[in-house]
């Protein structure tokens, strides 16, 4: 297995035993391809990765955030759900019941629930760049496969934490229709990733969602609209088209995993080529 690119959230084994007198500025020290990046983000990256000099530890996160952004502009994303289970995962290892025992334990160290759940879900991101994007990259071409469905799905998130949910829920369940989906996912839908493109989750296939989501798509028709209530909120699906398409099996083992370690590595040197950094902390140049 490739360590560092597949990332398993037991091996991280991410330490709660970070210094009481850890202080939190809410100030900006750097900005990544636009997105401002706080010291506190920072040195909750020092202790993610375990480590203690500030300019790797900038450079370590700012790898994560460039290649979490180009996951998310191919398309791919992590739903809510996905980071709470992470967190409860994180949670029991370091032997806790509960996320809002974990939250606590996080906030008696200064360390921003927040923070940590965003850095999560550029984990999260970033081990689904590997596994989907770049498989894809490498095996696309190969002719021998098999045929699969793909289904084309569009989605609305609204999310229960929301004031106006109720006023937003009643209005969609009104008015939607196959006609104005991506139109009323732009303006309502909670899920940043999706709602600017109309909803569109894009060509999935069995098995690329969480288990939830991916058996109500698959029991479903071809054209349907319908709702799946979740945890934090209720997704509004369409399922907007099906077809079967020639899909490479993809072997595993170490071969695979060499490969994938390489590409990662080429497509990471690419990003970073690209990237626009702006140093407002001059001691992380």
């Amino acid at each position: 297995m490739i360590r560092v690119l597949l990332f398993i959230l037991f091996i991280y084994g991410f330490a709660l035993s970070a210094e009481k007198d850890i202080k939190l500025f809410d100030r900006i020290v750097m900005v990544v391809n636009g997105q401002p990046v706080l010291q506190s983000e920072l040195e909750l990256a020092m202790q993610w990765f375990g480590i203690k000099d500030k300019k790797e530890a900038a450079r370590k996160l700012i790898d994560q955030i460039i290649v979490a952004q180009a996951a998310e502009k191919a398309g791919i994303r992590v739903s809510p759900e996905e980071i709470e289970d992470a967190v409860l995962r994180i949670a029991q290892a370091n032997k806790m019941n509960s996320v809002e025992e974990f939250k606590k334990k996080l906030i008696e160290q200064n360390i921003s629930f927040t923070e940590f759940k965003d850095l999560i879900k550029r984990e999260l991101l970033i081990r689904r760049y590997i596994q989907i994007h770049l498989r894809r990259v490498l095996f696309g071409g190969i002719k021998e496969g098999k045929q699969v469905k793909l289904r084309r799905v569009r989605i609305i998130l609204i999310s229960t934490k929301d004031e106006d949910f109720k006023e937003k829920y009643d209005y969609i369940v009104k008015n939607l229709n196959k006609n104005n989906f991506a139109q009323l996912a732009k303006k309502y839908s909670d899920d940043p990733v999706t709602a600017e493109k109309g909803g569109l989750l894009g060509e999935i296939r069995k098995g690329d969602l969480i288990k939830k989501l991916d058996e109500e798509i698959w029991r479903r028709k071809v054209g349907e609209i319908f709702e799946i209530p979740v945890k934090n909120g209720v997704y509004f699906v369409y399922i907007e088209d099906e077809k079967e398409q020639l899909i490479n099996e993809q072997p595993s083992g170490e071969e695979i995993a060499e490969k994938l370690k390489k590409e990662y590595e080429i497509q990471l040197n690419k990003l970073r080529e690209k990237a626009v950094i702006e140093y407002l902390d001059k001691s992380l140049e």
